[in-house]
């Protein structure tokens, strides 16, 4: 018997089953529906306006979804969907997480819009780090590979070519 993870796996797409389609069925493969950015925007403002059809994205993002990740999700089904392409909803990307993050405002909700810096790590701390770990795993002297490097010299010179191509001594 299959444990669950393995049926999920065989459940899958065969490689190359998105080829054996009809070229133009799909609807990203058609042309657009809307062609600019201001176009597709006339398409995502008024629905995302709505409180009762952005409701969804927002309990979403009360749930802990990013108002960047929701956006890139509007977005992305948008372009699956044959409604703009990959460029246009790129565009209409920054537009969609402020139309988020004021539904989430007027909803009075909690939650992050994903563009935070976030903490890093401070240079000398990790300068340090990368210098124990080179101390304690590899071994840095420098007389050691000279020697290596001079061996290898020597028994590159040592070498004589050979094969169909290469010259005979005559």
């Amino acid at each position: 018997m299959l444990d669950e993870s393995a049926a999920k796996f065989l459940d899958g797409p065969i490689p190359g089953q998105s080829l054996t389609t009809e070229p133009k069925s799909r609807p990203w493969e058609q042309p657009p529906k809307y062609d600019t950015t201001e176009e597709a925007l006339d398409f995502y403002v008024p629905r995302l306006s709505n409180p009762e059809l952005a409701a969804p994205m927002v309990d979403a993002m009360e749930e802990g979804m990013t108002a960047v990740v929701v956006a890139d999700l509007i977005q992305s089904s948008g372009v699956m969907g044959g409604l703009h392409t990959i460029d246009v909803g790129l565009m209409v990307a920054p537009v969609l997480v402020e139309l988020l993050v004021t539904q989430a405002d007027i909803a009075g909700i909690k939650y992050e819009v994903g563009t935070e810096k976030e903490d890093v790590a401070d240079p000398t701390m990790i300068r340090k780090a990368v210098d124990k770990a080179s101390e304690a795993h590899f071994d840095t002297s420098v007389e050691e590979e000279t020697e290596l490097v001079d061996n290898e010299q020597e028994e590159a010179l040592e070498v004589q070519p050979d094969g169909l191509m290469s010259r005979r001594e005559v």
